[in-house]
């Protein structure tokens, strides 16, 4: 059988799964795609458990094995931060877009279809060898600083954690693109794109983690704070992209319909009391519905929280510092229209510039359902209001 080598930079690959024939058409394909060392076993604890102290530059993990799946295995790595860029490539032989998004969720690099052709096969290699670069200089610049810590030359370390640093918007950047492409259920893209997103953002944690040490060795505390605050963020930052892409794509996947997910992810946010992080689902759902409707859907959302005027205020912040409009007040008060506090009593003037906004409608419609069911219940055979959430 000739050999069809793949431009990719594995050096090393692992099987994961139950069968026997799997392994050895794995085995045989990766090494006919130029991978030299390849491992692998039936045994799928011993083999995942290997993995956890060996780890390798590609895993190949089937998704039926036996008593647990593929996607949770995966997903199971991801958690751990020394996974963040390893590429895993999802074989099955269930190819419906509901498996493809499950594949998406747990963080997998790539999906293939069992059986598959070399040419697809050197598809989903390169596909995931481009998802966990970084890029090239960034890379020999965080080996250099390492270098260079390792020697106690503290200085020149900390001149190349920097210029291994990717700027802090990148992989947000990234995520958001992929994001963009789930909706349009362009699923490699979007898997590139999320790979990639992870990938800049370790290495930025990385990177300002080896920058606190030299900052710290330097005699530089106030710096080295710094650092590690930085560090921390993109942590934080890493654990919501892992999180909102599996919720996108969990809503994709019960509702395939959806006009816009990150509305529905803004809601599935606010409910869960990550307001950050909600709103910067709204900034996204922007982009795919006029403003009116998403501040409508804000209001929906701040209705189901213990404080909705907070919850507001909170929203607004964060959507206005991911779109970088700095428009937070004007948000605010598009969500909470001039809010029930503000509205006159009978025979009593309006402020000036009052006008009821999407928040003042949904009290008004909570205000009449209590009174209606303390005068007992809606009328017989009245129709339930219709609510789109």
């Amino acid at each position: 059988m000739q050999k069809n080598t793949v431009a990719h930079p594995f050096a090393s690959a692992l099987v994961v799964t139950p069968s026997a024939d799997n392994l050895r058409t794995d085995r045989d394909f990766l090494r006919r795609a130029g991978v030299p060392v390849v491992r692998g076993g039936t045994n799928v604890r011993a083999t995942v458990a290997w993995l956890a102290a060996n780890p390798v530059d590609l895993v190949l993990l089937d998704a039926d094995l036996g008593r647990t799946t593929g996607p949770r295995v995966a997903a199971m790595l991801r958690r751990r931060r020394a996974f963040d860029r390893t590429p895993i490539v999802l074989t099955s032989t269930l190819g419906a877009e509901a498996d493809v998004l499950e594949a998406v969720a747990a963080g997998c690099s790539g999906f293939l279809l069992r059986p598959y052709s070399q040419e697809a096969f050197g598809r989903q290699l390169r596909l995931a060898a481009r998802g966990a670069d970084p890029g090239a200089a960034r890379l020999a610049a965080l080996a250099l600083a390492r270098g260079e810590a390792a020697r106690g030359r503290h200085a020149e370390a900390a001149r190349a954690f920097e210029r291994a640093a990717p700027p802090r918007d990148e992989a947000r950047g990234h995520y958001q693109a992929g994001c963009g492409h789930l909706a349009a259920r362009r699923y490699e893209e979007a898997v590139r794109e999320f790979s990639r997103a992870v990938a800049v953002n370790s290495l930025l944690a990385e990177a300002h983690v080896g920058l606190a040490s030299a900052w710290k060795e330097l005699g530089e505390p106030a710096r080295a704070r710094e650092a590690m605050r930085r560090a921390a963020q993109a942590f934080a930052m890493r654990d919501e992209m892992l999180r909102t892409r599996g919720e996108v794509a969990r809503i994709l996947r019960e509702h395939p319909d959806t006009e816009n997910p990150f509305v529905d992810l803004g809601f599935a946010l606010v409910r869960g009391g990550d307001h950050a992080a909600a709103g910067r689902a709204y900034a996204l759902a922007e982009r795919y519905s006029p403003p009116g409707a998403v501040h409508a859907a804000m209001a929906r959302a701040c209705h189901f929280t213990a404080d909705p005027e907070a919850a507001a205020r909170a929203l607004a912040g964060s959507m206005a510092r991911a779109t970088g409009r700095r428009n937070a007040g004007a948000v605010y008060k598009a969500v909470m229209g001039d809010a029930p506090r503000r509205t006159a009593r009978p025979g009593e003037a309006q402020s000036p510039g009052w006008a009821p906004g999407p928040m003042h409608d949904l009290w008004a419609v909570l205000k009449y359902t209590v009174k209606a069911y303390r005068r007992g219940g809606p009328l017989p055979g009245a129709a339930p209001l219709a609510l789109d959430f």
